[in-house]
């Protein structure tokens, strides 16, 4: 089941990455490209099923990705705050350095159901809730 959230999720990121080409100002598209959905993927892989067969050292290898991946999307999360739009921007910014936050500490005591929940709950949301408010839905020809 967590395996087919991720996959939901990493399709939805995909997609509303594709958008931010036409969208977004150079700096933000950098931003999104090279740290906030690098560091998402990062901690949702933190709280996915483990990969079979994975060892003792992967796993530890894994959970340190998780946190690395939490602590910058508290970074990314900040960065966004810098490139403040009208609406609620920075309040997804600030759900995401929440999200940074508590991941964090789950990632930290490798806590997979936690981290699940803060990925599918405050990550997910501040990403997608922005993604639907500044990422229009190009216009498909009738």
């Amino acid at each position: 089941m967590r395996r087919v959230l991720l996959a939901l999720v990493l399709l939805s990121v995909a997609g509303a990455a594709a958008a931010q080409v036409v969208n977004h100002d150079i700096a933000v598209q950098a931003l999104m490209a090279t740290r906030v959905n690098p560091a998402a993927l990062a901690f949702w892989a933190g709280g996915n099923d483990p990969p079979e067969g994975e060892t003792p050292a992967e796993a530890e290898a894994r959970w340190a990705e998780a946190v690395k991946g939490a602590q910058a999307l508290q970074a990314g999360g900040r960065a966004l705050l810098q490139h403040s739009r009208p609406g609620r921007w920075d309040e997804y910014a600030r759900l995401l350095i929440e999200g940074g936050e508590t991941g964090e500490a789950a990632a930290r005591a490798k806590d997979m159901d936690a981290a699940f929940t803060i990925g599918g709950d405050q990550v997910y949301n501040a990403c997608n809730g922005c993604h639907k408010a500044y990422i229009p839905s190009p216009v498909r020809p009738q």
